[in-house]
């Protein structure tokens, strides 16, 4: 019996060891240094090296067949309009003075023989774009040299002999925000020596529900229902209905929308830096000048007064005949009252002098009751070749556009307590409810907050080329 045992005892030990050596085999088998795990890292090493260099040959051959593309395609304005070519790669073409611009993909270049007069570009769908040219120096902001000049409350800011002026920009020093340069951006506009901006403000897109009853109809029934929304992909095509009464933060979302997903452009909310180089490129064309209106006879730059250049309150010298425009009213004591529709036919600028009337052609004012208002005129986009300034309609009066500048006025010791500790948004360039010397293209108002849409606020998009 302990014989047994003593065997059976010996056989555990022996076991036991050979379990040890196997395992320590297994081990090494897997462990060491030509083991499993090893052998598998150096295997994936090796796999993730062919796939870079996959990745790269591919690259390589994706360079040469967009070349290939590159040299069948215009390489001057004037050819790729004449032919009417669509680009199928990015490339940079010259005018006809030797300065390049960047047509990117899906785009065929429209209009103009000069960089510096605007070129315009246009998709498929007929959106229009105007290449703005600029250098990596000349992407900033406006920088304001003046004072503040506080009037009761209200901060107007004249930039010394510059003219560019503010609205509760800098109200007291109080305002935190600035155009912020966003690096892709910046990166593509010192790549491409340029950026676009919609040659239209945004105009609402046929199926947008609620606005068109029918778009052929002499008359087309006004109605905001459905706008403050980036449900819809904005157009930017001449003679739409103005996309107003949206606020910033759908302004912002639609714009990226409208080329989400395009390889060749980014669409975004103009920023306020794209907004100053573009008025300063127009401003330095000196083609532009506000001459005066009936006795005034001074004359200033396009920047310190745009009456002329813009449908504003003060210009009665924009008449054009069958365009889309709609007539709203400010009555003492009642506010803005809409219009009720939108009309075709002849458009002259400006507003008519105050009067007392009943509100009977305006959206829920149909008594008899009499008040004494004003009425404004807004207009379609690009209705007139008056309000053109290097190729881009609208850009001075109409709809004050939002940029993505955003702000707030933390300091409210000396103005309203409401203003405080609140999100703003930036909107540039006046509207058709205010005067041309106040609200010039230049102008900046930081006094809206981001969720306010009104009859007389719309936007713009601009493009980065990737």
């Amino acid at each position: 019996m302990l014989k047994n045992k003593g065997i059976t005892l010996i056989a555990l030990v022996v076991t036991i060891v050979v379990l040890l050596i196997l395992a320590g085999v297994s081990i090494t088998a897997v462990f060491g240094e030509n083991g499993i795990i090893s052998g598998a890292q150096k295997a994936k090493e090796k796999t993730d090296e062919s796939i870079k260099q996959e990745q790269e040959d591919v690259g390589k051959l994706v360079n040469q067949l967009e070349d290939f593309e590159r040299e069948g395609l215009p390489d001057t304005v004037k050819d790729a309009i004449q032919k009417g070519t669509i680009f199928t790669v990015n490339k940079q073409i010259k005018d006809a003075t030797g300065k390049t611009m960047t047509v990117p993909k899906g785009f065929k270049v429209k209009e103009g023989t000069d960089v510096d007069k605007g070129i315009v570009i246009a998709d498929s769908e007929g959106n229009e774009f105007v290449w703005v040219p600029c250098t990596e120096v000349q992407y900033v902001k406006h920088s304001y040299t003046g004072t503040n000049n506080n009037d009761a409350g209200i901060d107007i800011e004249d930039d010394g002999n510059a003219g560019w002026n503010t609205w509760y920009y800098r109200a007291y020093g109080d305002w935190k925000g600035d155009p912020v340069q966003e690096p892709e951006n910046a990166k593509s506009v010192k790549n491409n020596r340029g950026f676009y901006i919609a040659r239209y403000e945004a105009g609402i897109p046929s199926n947008m529900e609620g606005v068109y009853v029918d778009p052929k109809a002499e008359v087309k029934t006004y109605n905001t229902s459905g706008r403050n929304t980036s449900n819809y992909v904005p157009v930017s095509q001449k003679g739409k209905q103005a996309w107003n009464y949206i606020d910033q933060t759908n302004a912002k979302a639609a714009s990226e929308k409208m080329y989400a997903g395009n390889e060749s452009v980014s669409s975004q909310l103009v920023d306020g830096i794209a907004w100053d180089r573009t008025v300063q490129w127009i401003v330095d064309s000196g083609k532009y000048q506000h001459t005066g209106i009936g006795n005034a006879e001074t004359s200033e730059s396009i920047e310190k007064d745009s009456t002329t250049k813009g449908n504003y309150s003060n210009n009665t010298g924009i008449t054009e005949n069958n365009i889309l425009w709609a007539e709203h009213i400010n009555a003492d004591g009642v506010g803005w009252c809409l219009g009720k529709s939108y009309k075709y036919g002849k458009f002259t600028s400006g507003y008519t002098e105050t009067y007392t009337g009943p509100f009977n052609d305006f959206n829920g004012y149909n008594s008899d009751q009499k008040y004494s208002y004003i009425k404004f005129v807004e207009m379609s986009t690009g209705a007139s070749e008056d309000t053109k300034l290097n190729n881009i309609y609208d850009l001075a009066g109409n709809m004050w556009e939002w940029t993505t500048e955003r702000g707030s006025h933390k300091d409210a010791s000396n103005i309203n307590q409401d203003y405080a500790n609140k999100t703003y948004a930036v909107y540039r360039g006046g509207c058709f409810a205010d005067p041309g010397n106040a609200g010039p293209v230049s102008h900046r108002n930081g006094v809206n907050l981001v969720s306010d849409a009104r009859i007389n606020y719309g936007f713009r998009v601009v493009l980065y080329v990737r």
